[in-house]
């Protein structure tokens, strides 16, 4: 009995080291608008985020234990399209399913975290 007991402790220990990764979208408003922002993700959509001018939000998280990514990981694998409302009856001209318009700030490690931020301004805006 003490050998299962002794397993069962090792096992649980190693499992509990495995790690995993932190995914994060935000959306940077650096324009004079407000922003109303909705993802929809492989997982499904996401809340309306609401964000104001000259501010930060997260519009995605999501923790995925044993999930490690590499190279060919873009900001815009997990979305599927999104929905994007800017004040005063003005377009965005950024496409936001373009992974080359998104920063992406990775951190490797047991507990990694894969941060992608999206950034508009009043040039990206019609």
């Amino acid at each position: 009995m003490p050998f299962y007991y002794y397993a069962a402790s090792i096992f649980l220990f190693l499992s509990a080291c495995e790690g995993g990764t932190t995914f994060t979208k935000s959306l940077d408003n650096k324009s004079s608008e407000t922003i109303t922002i909705k993802l929809f993700t492989k997982y499904g959509p996401t809340d309306e985020v609401t964000v104001n001018p000259n501010e930060s939000k997260i519009v995605f998280w999501d923790d995925q234990e044993r999930t490690f990514t590499d190279d060919s990981y873009t900001c815009t694998d997990l979305i599927d399209s999104t929905y994007v409302n800017i004040s005063n009856g003005k377009t965005l001209l950024k496409n936001i399913m373009e992974s080359n318009n998104w920063t992406r700030e990775s951190k490797g490690g047991r507990n990694a975290k894969e941060n992608c931020i999206f950034t508009i301004t009043n040039s990206d805006l019609q």
